[in-house]
């Protein structure tokens, strides 16, 4: 059995209705399993989601607690990101899926920068200011066969900003799998949703019309599939990670716990980790100015603990509906990174291949029992996995 993993960035369960409505998604709905409630993991940001996707782990557990390390006195345009699979600490569907012997692609999927499991790497990278985009891409993918797609095709991509770059990302899966040697797991991570809901708003037109983007690319997908051969062989999981709110009202949280007690917070967007020599004085501000600040709730150790939050993570707040903590003064539009009792926290997975029940309707699941589920149907090994296997989507063996 081989493996196509389709992760459908900032879309969650109140957009299941309409994505059910467009032909791509619901024939591998009807075709297959399928959940519109999926508790995903916090902190809903698109790095420890997709790190628990791939791990079956919690954020406490695998390492990624953020899209970012903490860098609180460096210009946000210029802080990095989380891009290489060294900053991981447990094992993944990739190193798995290597050591049984099978051939394994990625495509814009995070964290997965210098990853030796993967054999045709396009990880996600973002060029900070002064970098150049294709030189960072090939310092962390694999250089021979990006070097190789864009003497091909690169002139077909119009530019690395979305929508352009899911159109590149899905011609990168068709050409894949129209190759010599189709890849065994292919993970690809589609943004085109998430960057316009931010840009646009949750309920724009935009974004909605970058759902009918993503379905389409899902059936190109599907479609280069069936033209190799493979499709009888396939195993389609399709996943989302979080979803957006509108969060207009922009607090500059950073700069007000920095002038009232000498803590600092690390943004989530519609959330944030507080950090300090002093939490308790911390929390004192907080409390003090919850309503000022746009706090909803405030996450102690033991909140935190419940939550499976990063381990050096010992307080922080989630948003009033509408607010958001930002770095700097900027307009702001559709925001995640809320608690898991928000709606848009409850996620979609779509499951259709060989030994799938078909039609078959998950009441609730886990997102961390994704990965050990994948695992099983495809006999790999997964020991640090922390959910459980799904085993009632498959036909008995």
């Amino acid at each position: 059995m081989r493996l196509c993993m389709i992760s459908l960035d900032a879309v969650a369960r109140p957009d299941a209705g309409r994505l059910l409505g467009l032909p791509a998604l619901s024939a591998l709905a009807e075709n297959g399993a399928f959940c519109d409630n999926v508790k995903t993991v916090y902190p809903t940001l698109t790095y420890p989601i997709h790190t628990s996707l791939i791990t079956g782990c919690y954020p406490r557990t695998h390492g990624i607690g953020h899209n970012q390390p903490f860098q609180p006195d460096t210009p946000p345009e210029m802080r990095k990101w989380f891009w290489s699979v060294k900053d991981m600490k447990v094992k993944t569907l990739y190193q798995a899926a290597k050591e049984k012997g099978l051939d394994v692609a990625s495509i814009l999927w995070p964290v997965s920068g210098k990853n030796r499991f993967v054999r045709r790497n396009f990880p996600e990278v973002l060029p900070l200011p002064g970098e150049n985009a294709a030189l960072k891409m090939i310092r962390y993918g694999s250089p021979e066969w990006i070097l190789r797609m864009e003497a091909c095709y690169g002139k077909t991509r119009k530019s690395i900003k979305q929508p352009d770059l899911d159109d590149y990302a899905t011609l990168l899966c068709e050409k894949l799998y129209a190759s010599r040697r189709p890849p065994d797991v292919l993970t690809v991570h589609l943004v085109d949703c998430d960057a316009m809901r931010h840009k646009y708003g949750a309920e724009s037109e935009k974004a909605h019309a970058a759902m009918e983007r993503l379905d389409r690319r899902v059936g190109r997908i599907v479609e280069a599939v069936k033209k190799a051969g493979l499709y009888e062989d396939m195993l389609f999981c399709i996943v989302s990670d979080h979803g957006q709110q509108d969060a207009p009202n922009g607090i500059l949280l950073d700069r007000e716990l920095q002038a009232a007690c000498g803590a600092r917070a690390q943004s989530l967007g519609m959330g944030a980790y507080i950090f300090g020599d002093d939490l308790t004085a911390a929390r004192n501000a907080l409390e003090k100015n919850i309503q000022a600040w746009g706090i909803k709730t405030i996450f102690g150790e033991e909140e935190l603990k419940a939550l499976h939050a990063p381990a050096h993570v010992r307080l922080a707040v989630d948003a009033l509906p509408g607010c958001c903590f930002i770095d700097r003064k900027e307009a702001t539009f559709g925001e995640h990174g809320f608690g898991l009792d928000c709606p848009q926290a409850r996620t979609l997975l779509w499951l259709s291949g060989p030994g799938i029940r078909a039609g078959h309707r998950i009441p609730e699941a886990n997102l961390i029992d994704i990965a050990p589920t994948l695992a099983w149907a495809l006999n790999l090994s997964l020991p640090d996995a922390e959910g459980i296997i799904l085993q009632d989507l498959f036909i008995p063996r």
